[in-house]
């Protein structure tokens, strides 16, 4: 059990209700994965605390009345980009817009205040909804850590070996003559960077795309719909046995597992799975990247690395690289909200080139159309 091996996360509420707070910090620590800290008032009291003490974990309340959650998320992400913020609200604080923002911000998820009258019902509610975002928290703080990594053959039955100890390893670069399919792997400030690559692809871009997000599950549907209003392409959540088509931006469903595989005489097809996380995250890129590895052997894959904690994606581009024509582009640390995906590929010596965010439209279109 993670929470018997590995010390409990560093956990801080910022909530300025007394009731909530003290539901809070029970349901925190009776997880047996968190430790609150300290608690907090306001933003002020907050970023105070934090020059102090070594948090893993905020648990922000969205509606804060001194300065706003979405403010105090934009202040965390700047100063201390490596806690994690999950955002706390009543369901009628917030719009579909501000959790949204709050997403492409950076916030890990969103837990909704139970309208539970008891108390302890409240705290059971979201004690069960911390356990699996701490869960996910404790997997990819110590994945990314070389001291005490957790065993990902324990969480999945696709042959992943542990990540490579940190230190840049040098691999031949691979050379394109031209793409079959191209494949997105992105996290904590995500969103904006899909949005930076898919406004400026053209409507007759014809490879198809396929996106693995880290996002909860009732928010890829409205990703895929706000970027599918902005983009030429059409950009749609990807759905159980459909096919993979040309010319479409597919984003793997929240909460569950996007794998593709070849079907009878149609092409390749979605399968979709509610298997366990792998590296804390469900849907994964690894998984993905595996499947695309197997049901794409031989094709030209064009693999693009951005923005987000931990190192979801690098075993899975070590493993197109072994089966396919895979040219992996990552995006540069100066542009990323959080550099650890692509500094996880960067370090095991798969990145085939570094790009700042607003460059990488242009590549990829050079890449597709002139090879790379």
């Amino acid at each position: 059990m993670v929470g018997e091996q590995l010390e409990k996360l560093k956990v801080m509420v910022v909530e300025d209700s007394s009731f909530y707070k003290k539901i809070l910090v029970q349901a925190v620590e009776g997880t047996g994965l968190g430790l609150v800290e300290h608690t907090a008032s306001s933003g002020s009291i907050l970023f105070e605390r934090l020059k102090q003490h070594k948090i893993d974990v905020v648990l922000l309340e969205f509606g804060m009345r001194e300065m706003s959650g979405i403010d105090i998320l934009k202040n965390i992400r700047m100063d201390y980009p490596d806690i994690f913020v999950i955002m706390v609200s009543a369901g009628k604080a917030v719009s579909d817009a501000g959790t949204a923002k709050a997403l492409e911000m950076g916030a890990l998820d969103f837990i909704l205040k139970p309208l539970e009258v008891d108390a302890k019902k409240s705290v059971v509610i979201i004690k069960n909804r911390l356990q699996g975002l701490f869960t996910q928290i404790m997997t990819i703080k110590y994945t990314s850590s070389s001291a005490s990594p957790v065993n990902l053959a324990e969480t999945t039955k696709l042959p992943f070996q542990r990540p490579p100890v940190p230190g840049r390893q040098v691999t031949e670069k691979k050379k394109l003559s031209g793409v079959d399919l191209i494949v997105i792997a992105a996290s904590t400030g995500g969103p904006v960077a899909l949005e930076t690559i898919c406004k400026k692809l053209p409507a007759d871009f014809n490879k198809p795309i396929l996106v693995v997000q880290h996002m909860p599950a009732e928010f890829t549907k409205k990703l895929a719909q706000s970027l599918d209003k902005k983009c030429a392409l059409p950009v749609i959540e990807a759905e159980e046995g459909a096919l993979v088509k040309p010319g479409q931006v597919m984003i793997a469903p929240g909460g569950v597992h996007m794998t593709v595989q070849t079907g009878s005489e149609s092409g390749r097809i979605f399968r979709l799975k509610a298997a366990p996380p792998v590296n804390g995250v469900r849907p994964s890129a690894d998984v993905l990247f595996y499947s695309v590895a197997k049901a794409y052997k031989g094709a030209r894959i064009l693999a693009v690395i951005l923005t987000g904690m931990g190192s979801d994606g690098m075993l899975g581009v070590k493993e197109m690289k072994r089966t396919c024509e895979c040219y992996c582009l990552v995006q540069s640390e100066k542009t990323c909200v959080v550099n650890g995906m692509p500094k996880s590929v960067v370090e095991a010596g798969l990145a085939d080139d570094v790009e700042d965010i607003d460059a990488i439209p242009a590549r990829v279109l050079h890449i597709v159309h002139r090879g790379s």
